[in-house]
């Protein structure tokens, strides 16, 4: 079954949730057809934008094996296929707020080519910097620095 779209209102709810950086691995039966692949990432990237998200990227790693045998949720409904070898993984990234990540969470489990989904919290090369101790990073204290002067220059 391939969902129906809806446009996205023009009434965006706002969040007072911080906005965070999501990275999802989505692990797909191989044999999916393209429209209905396509419908579900559509389906989450409409839900992100909904939300007052962004969807900064989508890839498609193509079909891979699997470490090991991955069990479905249920039999597939064309071939009554159970265990799967390989498989499609696809990764959408994207910034929301966490009750956003959850909705995606719930779309992809009701999804039926879905096996498996991770989300992880994705970090920048900024995050790194910033999480050393600040007043040891010249870098840090040299943004610092700048933000100070030209605080004091429009002043």
């Amino acid at each position: 079954l391939i969902p129906i779209l809806t446009p996205p209102s023009p009434n965006l709810s706002i969040h007072k949730h911080k906005m965070v950086f999501y990275e999802c691995l989505v692990q797909v039966k191989p044999h999916t057809n393209f429209k209905a692949l396509t419908a579900m990432v559509k389906q989450v990237s409409h839900k992100v934008v909904e939300n007052g998200g962004l969807v900064r990227s989508i890839q498609n790693h193509g079909i891979r094996q699997f470490p090991h045998r991955v069990q479905a949720s249920n039999p597939d409904f064309k071939t009554g296929q159970r265990y799967y070898e390989q498989g499609r993984y696809v990764s959408l990234f994207y910034d929301a707020n966490p009750s956003t990540q959850q909705q995606v969470s719930m779309i992809l489990d009701i999804h039926d080519a879905v096996l498996r989904q991770t989300h992880l919290k994705a970090r920048s090369k900024v995050d790194y910097i910033t999480m050393q101790n600040p007043k040891k990073n010249p870098y840090v204290q040299k943004v610092l620095r700048e933000e100070q002067n030209k605080f004091q220059k429009e002043s």
